[in-house]
């Protein structure tokens, strides 16, 4: 009765007319600019015929370089998690924003994007009006965005190869591509840094587990047969901007602020900067495909990642055998680290230890387990910075004054 009660009262104090935060209406160039960051927005069209914007911060506010490396600075790649976009890495002030960190550090910054977001939403032939533009998974997020976005950043830069930072999703698409890479495009990822990684669940989560069921399971193959047809996942943007004004009422910003910790523990972790509660409902959810979804159950049920399984009879069709084909991370030689917390709900440290650091091959090199740390924490939270961001740019220094730049 209480919180119906505040919802009622924010009806009451929020006008249509209230000043809304600046950052709440601006896309990630935009945001880029408006904190003083240079920024360039890059378009990348994968064989599938999917066009995505990729932003770049190509050096930080002082231009500064690193030692060894003045002729052109080193390039960080980020990939943002499910449901996110690249917005993730530059929600919070530039001190606490991962991307705006490293441009300061001295790094040639890009930004990707998945199809599906409001970042990839054309397509040469497809409108997302389309049912078929949203026939995709994780797996094609790995097999053609992120490579080929990748692909381009080096192209671009005259680099050979790259530092990688991936956040939740970001990491599985990096697991899953390279798993399937030979050993030359794997050596374009220079170290390979996840942040709340996964490559597999071994325990029920909400709502995943619940797509478990039975009845459900039949529905499921029924969607993959074509019958309802695939749709995106998304927050209409009118809900999202009530909300986000919901959440900018004096009264009820604390409200907010402990609905969007508790969903994840940050408030007993106190990572959460709440100020800024606002622009995050603004940015976040993003848009995702019903088939990733989907896609994402099985990686709880089989506890791997795997291609999409069809059913038997349509997986011997797609892919020569009844069996979706498992995408094996003991083949991975690209330098890995990864950075995981026991107090993270989401992709927690039995999870990773289990699953990862049990099955990964030669490229795992390093793995820290953080203390107090949500999912969410390592995007934006407010220790991460200290715990995260700089110990990232310290090894990446190290690497350089080792292998040169």
């Amino acid at each position: 009765m209480l919180l119906l009660f505040l919802f009622l009262y924010s009806l009451h104090t929020v006008s249509s007319t209230q000043k809304k935060e600046i950052e709440e209406l601006l896309d990630v160039a935009q945001t880029i600019e408006y904190f003083g960051y240079p920024v360039e927005k890059h378009y990348v069209t994968t064989d599938d015929g999917y066009t995505s914007e990729v932003q770049r911060i190509p050096y930080g506010r002082d231009a500064r370089t690193i030692n060894g490396c003045n002729e052109k600075r080193p390039v960080v790649f980020f990939m943002h998690g499910l449901f996110a976009s690249a917005h993730e890495f530059v929600m919070n002030l530039p001190s606490q924003s991962p991307a705006f960190v490293f441009a300061d550090a001295g790094f040639d910054v890009w930004l990707g994007n998945v199809r599906g977001t409001e970042y990839g939403l054309n397509h040469t032939t497809l409108s997302p009006d389309d049912a078929k533009f949203w026939n995709f998974t994780y797996y094609e997020y790995s097999h053609f965005d992120l490579r080929q976005q990748i692909d381009y950043a080096l192209e671009v830069t005259q680099h050979k190869s790259l530092f990688y930072v991936g956040h939740s999703q970001g990491t599985a698409v990096m697991f899953a591509r390279l798993a399937e890479a030979d050993c030359t495009w794997q050596s374009k990822i220079r170290i390979f840094f996840a942040l709340g990684p996964t490559a597999g669940f071994l325990k029920p989560l909400l709502p995943f587990s619940l797509l478990e069921d039975d009845l459900v399971q039949t529905l499921i193959q029924l969607v993959l047969d074509g019958r309802f047809g695939i749709i995106p996942i998304s927050i209409p943007k009118s809900l999202s901007s009530f909300l986000a004004d919901f959440c900018t009422s004096e009264v009820l910003s604390h409200v907010c602020a402990g609905v969007f910790e508790l969903s994840d523990g940050m408030e007993r972790l106190a990572q959460l900067n709440t100020s800024r509660v606002s622009i995050f409902l603004s940015h976040f959810p993003s848009t995702t495909s019903t088939l990733n979804l989907l896609h994402w159950v099985q990686v709880f049920k089989y506890h791997e990642l795997r291609r999409l399984d069809l059913g038997a009879r349509r997986n011997l069709i797609a892919y020569g055998q009844t069996e979706a084909p498992r995408l094996d991370i003991g083949r991975i030689t690209a330098q890995t680290v990864l950075y995981f917390s026991h107090d993270d709900r989401i992709t927690d440290e039995v999870d990773v230890k289990d699953v990862l650091i049990k099955n990964m091959g030669p490229g795992l090199i390093e793995y820290y387990d953080l203390d107090h740390f949500s999912h969410f924490d390592f995007a934006i939270g407010l220790r991460a910075n200290d715990e995260v961001y700089k110990p990232i740019i310290y090894r990446i220094y190290q690497e350089i004054a080792e292998k040169r730049c």
